[in-house]
Parts: structure tokens; C-alpha cells; sequence
């Protein structure tokens, strides 16, 4: 069985246990890829689910979610960024990555509802030097919105601004799939997978640091002390709460599904 996830090192925590011995007899094999394209996966059948945008949710009458996992935080994620020349307040053009779909979401909402300023969004590849010849700031997300270089720019954390205008934490991603997908083996295989990663987190830690060459406590922080794996009250009242937002503004058709 397919199933597929974003590249990010937020994920690696719920997916390392795939390459393991264990998990490579588990019969399923994990396609990597970004999330705008995982999206579309999920929608063509080519994965039974993938760690997708939890914007999707929203936008699938027929998607389910696997209970009980997610990738959030609460407070500063460092990973999803907004990088411009000038103050937020000044913004008149933003590039968005084009790889993105909850932080593509999340960023109208924040600027709509809570900076209150009307850019024009333009979508773009990621690649900050060419994001930032086209518009006044580029979103980043992941590996490449933690690692850019910042030098000269003005740097706003979208996580730790979701938590200043609403106090809640915020949900990045799920397990999605078509309901019929989301059976118990494949919800337990996934469990399993979580289970195994949090357990042996200083072994993802650096293996991760090896790949993305940067040091195992800037890793350790990030996997330990911002990344949150599970589902909570506050994470579903979050998640209530988004669909609300990107429905006022038209990202998701009324009476969203929550």
C-alpha cells in the first residue's frame, strides 16, 4: 500500500519508522513529496492517504482524518515564514510557495483578519532571492522556510502569530484519505509508526541533522519543543477555528466541513 508525506523534517518523527525492519514489513511504502502535489495524490487514488495540508480537510466532503495525530504547534513554528523587505503593515505584494496550501491559507487569513492589510498574491516556486525579486515578502515553508537565510529581512513566524491574534494552537497537517481508506489496520500501522518515532527521537535527531547539515540541538529543539504529534481539544477547537476563517474569506467553499 501507498501512502504518502511531506519531505519536511517535521514529519520525520511519524514516518522513520518505515525504514526500518519492522517497517518495511509493514507493506506500505511512503511516496514523499510536497504538499500542494500530495493533494493531489490522495485525489487521483494514486496513496490511500497521505501527511497532508489540513486546509484539505475542509475542501473533501469524503476525506477522513487518522485519529489522534497531526503536526502542530503552539506558539512560534520557525519552519513557516514570511520573509520581506519591508514591515508586514507595508506589504503590497507577496510571493507565495507554491508547494503550500494550509500556510498559503493561513497567511491570507492572518493578513486579512488580523494585520488588516489587502497584498496581491502571486504564486511563485520556492526560491527566496527570486520570490523576493517579484514581490515586497515571500512565504516559506518546511526545511526551507527554517534554513533561510534571514540576513537584512524582516521575519515573521506565522505560527507565533496564529497564537497572538487567536491563543490557539495550530494544526499544519494530518493523515488524509477518502473515509473507505482510513481503515483500523492503516490507522494502527500509522500509530505504530508514531509510537516508534517519538520513542527513538534521538535517533531521528540525528540522522536529521546529518541530512539537513545543521546542528542536532537546532533538530532536537525543533522535534522536541515545537512540534506537537498530537490531537487534543485545543487542536480540534484550532482547527474549528481555521475552517471558519479560510470559509469567510472564500479558501473553502460555506458549511466547510469541521
Amino acid at each position: 500500500m501507498l501512502i504518502g508525506s511531506v519531505p519536511y523534517l517535521n514529519a520525520k518523527p511519524l514516518v522513520a519508522w518505515f525504514d526500518t525492519t519492522e517497517g518495511k514489513g509493514s507493506g506500505m511504502e511512503v511516496l514523499y513529496d510536497v504538499p500542494s502535489r500530495l493533494a493531489r495524490m490522495v485525489e487521483a487514488g494514486e496513496v490511500a492517504c497521505a501527511m497532508v495540508s489540513s486546509v484539505e480537510l475542509f475542501r473533501h466532503a469524503d476525506w477522513k482524518a487518522v485519529p489522534g495525530i497531526a503536526i502542530a504547534s503552539t506558539g512560534k513554528v520557525l519552519s513557516v515564514r514570511l520573509f520581506s523587505k519591508v514591515p508586514v503593515d507595508r506589504i503590497r505584494s507577496l510571493a507565495l510557495d507554491t508547494s503550500s496550501l494550509t500556510s498559503s491559507a493561513l497567511v491570507q487569513v492572518l493578513f486579512a483578519r488580523w494585520w488588516q492589510v489587502s497584498p496581491r498574491y502571486i504564486p511563485l516556486p520556492p526560491d527566496l532571492d527570486r520570490m523576493l525579486e517579484q514581490a515586497d515578502a515571500a512565504l516559506l515553508i518546511g526545511d526551507k522556510g527554517m534554513l533561510a537565510c534571514s540576513e537584512g529581512l524582516f521575519v515573521t513566524d506565522l505560527g507565533e502569530e496564529w497564537y497572538r491574534w487567536t491563543g490557539l494552537p495550530f494544526v499544519w497537517a494530518l493523515w488524509l484519505g477518502r473515509a473507505e481508506n482510513i481503515t483500523p489496520p492503516l490507522v494502527d500501522c500509522l500509530h505504530r509508526a508514531k509510537a516508534w518515532g517519538l520513542e527513538h527521537l534521538d535517533t531521528v535527531v540525528r540522522q536529521e541533522a546529518e541530512r539537513l547539515d545543521i546542528s542536532e540541538s537546532l533538530v532536537r529543539l525543533y522535534l522536541r519543543d515545537i512540534m506537537q504529534y498530537e490531537m487534543t481539544d485545543a487542536h480540534e477547537q484550532a482547527l474549528h477555528r481555521f475552517a471558519q476563517e479560510c470559509e469567510r474569506l472564500g479558501l473553502v467553499s460555506p458549511h466547510a466541513r469541521r
